[in-house]
This record gives C-alpha cells, structure tokens and sequence, in this order.
C-alpha cells in the first residue's frame, strides 16, 4: 500500500473515530417525570348502615386518602331518596349502597359507574325456632321482608321458591315489615320468621337473646341461590361503591379510593374485634359487637367491577326472570354502567 493510501485510510479512522465519540457524547433526553396529581380539598362518601361501609371506618380512622384529598367526610344516607338526590345534585364523589339502587340510578340518567362489588351473599332467613331448615319447611309459613314481595330482597327470594316448586303467592305468607321493626318483632317472639342482612341478622340474634329467645340463621339464601340457579360457584352481588359524575375521569382519585377501600376491608377482615369499635366510632348505630359477631356473615369481599361484570349480569339475568325490569330502572345495564 503507497504512502497515499495509507495517509487516506488513516484519515477515515480519524473520522469515524471521531462522529462516534460525538455520538456517544449526546445522552438521550431524559423522560420527563410525570406531574404530581393534585389533590382536591375533600372527598365525600354516602354511605349506607351495612356491611358495606366497614371498611370506610379504618379509611378514614388512617386518613388514607390524604394523598389525593385534604379532607374526607362520610355522609350517611337511609333512604333511596336520599341517596338519590346526594348523587344526582353531586353532593357525593362515592357512595357506598346496594346494587340494585345504583342500577336504578344509572338506567334513569344518573351519571354513576360502578368500581366495587363490594358484598355478596349476605341474606339470611331468621327463624325463632326449629321448624325451619329448608326451603320446603317455609310451606304454611308467614315471613316478614323488608318491602314485601315486590322488593328486591323478596324478588330474591320469589326466585328460590319458584325453583323449589312453591307458589309465592299461595304456598306461605309474605308481609313487609322493615328490619328494624322485623328485629323488635322477633325479640319479642311476635314473629317467628324474618328475612334480613348483616349486621341486621346479628343485632337480631343478640337481641332476642335478651328476651331468652334464641333466633337462628336457618338459611342462608347465596346457598339456596347457587342450587336454584344450578351453578355452586352463583353468588349474589347485593352492595358495592360507585363514583359519581366527572370524578370518574379522575383516575387517580379513583384508583387510591378503590385501593384503600380494598385494604380496608381486608383489615377489617383480619381483625374483627378491632374492627367493632371503630365502626361503631364512625357508625354509631352499627354496635361494636354486633360488627365483630357478624364478620363470618357479613360477605365483605370487594372486587372490581371490571373484574365481575359478567357475574353480575348473569345474576341480573337469573334476577329478571321473575322481577319486572322496572325493578332495576328497566333493563340490564350497558358497560357505561362499569367503571
């Protein structure tokens, strides 16, 4: 190779040498880190007396949403009225309630998308004596639930009757009595059959004891549901948390919610007798010993909608065979329902 090939070649060296140091000295730009979220000054949760609101007691006991709001408050609501106008004048972020009153919500205009179910199965047929241990035994029977027949505790259980070969209409007697007022009935040995949820069916039990009336879970209707519709695994969704309005766009916001109101409910879980008094603290008409006595009962098992959507409307489809779609707000609901 001659003196001026060589002095080229090493010039192309030099070169490449060189753009590939310049290259290696440009880093790439870094990723810029993403803004903060800001916090908002105060969430509000509506909240209903069930098991479904045990886990807002250790929220807000920890402050757990500190991070993402200033200040949170619980405000309680009775009746679907009230929990109808908290929702629908945005007075409430969430609310905590029963599916069925959220389905209502939703199918007449309310802007509500559901994040939890939060509790599954926790109906129970009350008894103040032996005489009832099935289905079958409530031929003849007279049984007090809370809106009567047409109610969505008693379209449940037209559903379990009518698959046990029992005319709810001739076969025993359905009366609507309220649980509070079924409750004092049964204490006092006035009835002798109730249908009621948790921690209802505990304050019930302890109740009666008083009066030396000893009143039983005698069926437990997520049982006699998943034999009626023939699948073991069938569970009832019957309450859950929803976000209200624009605040469903806030996905921060609702992620920490639906985190901690998961967290919450494990503790709550894990730690009954803690548990007791600080619902009672936030709850006052839920009574700590009623809240521990009823955790075995109580169905506080949250899981996301997204998670249960199909579960849910195959339990609204079983649910529709015999409650009039006008029962849920006139029909199944779209996937504007699910968060």
């Amino acid at each position: 190779m001659n003196i001026r090939m060589q002095r080229i070649l090493a010039g192309l060296i030099v070169m490449a040498l060189f753009l590939g140091l310049a290259g290696c000295s440009q880093a790439p730009a870094p990723t810029p880190a993403p803004a903060p979220t800001p916090k908002i000054e105060q969430v509000t949760i509506a909240a209903s007396q069930g098991s479904g609101s045990y886990p807002l007691a250790p929220l807000m006991e920890n402050n757990a949403l500190k991070d993402i709001a200033d200040k949170t408050v619980i405000e309680p609501w009775v009746t679907s009225e009230q929990l109808s106008a908290m929702v629908t004048s945005d007075q409430a972020q969430f609310a905590v309630g029963p599916i069925t009153n959220f389905l209502m919500l939703y199918n007449k205009g309310a802007n509500v998308k559901l994040v939890n179910v939060s509790v599954w199965g926790m109906l129970y047929i009350l008894s103040a004596d032996d005489s009832v241990k099935s289905i079958a035994d409530l031929k003849g029977k007279t049984i007090a639930v809370t809106g009567g027949l047409t109610s969505y505790h008693g379209n449940l259980l037209r559903y379990i009757l009518m698959k046990n070969n029992l005319d709810p209409e001739k076969d025993l007697t359905i009366v609507n009595m309220d649980m509070t007022e079924a409750s004092a009935q049964m204490a006092t040995g006035g009835i002798k059959l109730a249908l009621s949820n948790e921690p209802n069916s505990t304050i019930t039990i302890e109740n009666a004891k008083k009066g030396n009336i000893n009143v039983i879970r005698a069926i437990d209707l997520q049982k006699e549901w998943a034999r009626a519709v023939g699948d073991e695994n069938a569970r009832i969704p019957q309450a859950g948390l929803i976000v209200v309005g624009d605040n469903a766009q806030n996905h921060a916001l609702v992620t920490v919610v639906r985190d901690q109101y998961l967290e919450s409910a494990k503790w709550i879980n894990q730690n009954p007798a803690q548990a007791g008094p600080l619902v009672e603290k936030y709850f006052p008409k839920m009574k700590a010993a009623a809240v521990e006595k009823s955790m075995p009962y109580a169905g506080l098992n949250p899981v996301a909608s997204s998670e249960c959507k199909e579960e849910i409307n195959a339990f609204l489809t079983e649910y529709l065979k015999v409650a009039p779609p006008a029962s849920i707000g006139g029909k199944m609901p779209d996937d504007g329902f699910y968060y």
